[in-house]
């Protein structure tokens, strides 16, 4: 009897145990995600670091060899367009310009010549007959007059281009020429910049963030060097990439709506672009 009161206490205590798990907190719901939520890991601002550089410049340099018989300016100087930069002697092709001209007199005389009818006596007719010249000669002859008249044009041209002067308004930075000096075509005599108008050229913007820019979108430029930001505009997008370090970036230019009194050529830049 003893044995089964320890039976039936022992059933109601595993009752009890059991009753008190089934009782369990109620469960917090788990919320519920949308998949049309807007995505905020996209930011609406491209970034990137540039440089301050003039808006023009510009490398001058002959299209013919020469002496240099003038520098009429010196590196700092402010310069108007159209303004004589440096001149070259052309003495030795004033002297061709008078052979040229001799070659293309000749050159029409016989033309002239080639042209007139000879005189031949006919032994059917027993009497002097008037002959005209075969027209290959002819033809020949003015080629002749045509090739000489081209000389002389290109010579004339050569002369012509004794002078540089300056395409536009702006500052002589470099100088590489002084008198007496021989020059030779495309060897680089004057750099001559803008630097009334200075812009912001980007030197990292990645080619994951170019196509995002757009030309017209505002800009904010914070300068390094004067510890300030300015607002500007994208002017201009280049079209070739350039590689640095191993990646492929693309040059974005800003303009400022103002232009900061102390902004010099070469300060660095940080470029935030709204690309919304």
């Amino acid at each position: 009897m003893k044995h089964t009161s320890w039976i039936i206490l022992f059933a109601s205590m595993l009752v009890l145990v059991m009753a008190g798990c089934g009782s369990a907190p109620n469960a917090t719901p788990i919320p519920s995600i949308s998949l049309d939520a807007p995505d905020t890991s996209k930011t609406s601002q491209v970034q990137a670091s540039a440089v301050v550089v003039p808006a023009q410049e510009t490398r001058l340099s002959f299209v013919i060899a020469g002496m240099v018989e003038n520098v009429s300016i010196a590196e700092g100087d402010q310069v108007q367009s159209g303004q004589e930069l440096v001149k070259i002697d052309t003495s030795e092709l004033e002297y061709n310009v008078v052979a040229a001209e001799a070659d293309l007199t000749t050159a029409e005389i016989d033309a002239q010549i080639q042209r007139q009818r000879k005189k031949e006596f006919s032994f059917n007719t027993f009497n002097f007959i008037y002959v005209s010249p075969p027209g290959e000669k002819v033809q020949a002859a003015d080629a002749r007059v045509d090739q000489m008249q081209s000389a002389l044009e290109v010579v004339k041209e050569s002369i012509a281009q004794r002078t540089l002067t300056a395409p536009f308004d702006g500052t002589v930075v470099e100088v590489n020429v002084s008198p007496g000096e021989y020059v030779q075509p495309a060897q680089i005599v004057i750099v001559l910049v803008d630097l009334d108008n200075l812009q912001i050229e980007t030197t990292d913007l990645s080619e994951l963030d170019v196509s995002a820019v757009k030309i017209g979108q505002l800009a904010t430029v914070y300068i390094e060097a004067l510890d300030k930001e300015f607002s500007g505009e994208v002017t201009a997008i280049s079209p070739i990439s350039d590689t640095i370090g191993g990646d492929v970036v693309f040059k974005v230019t800003i303009q400022l709506d103002e232009k900061p009194e102390a902004l010099l050529w070469g300060m660095s830049a940080e470029v935030n672009i709204n690309v919304e």
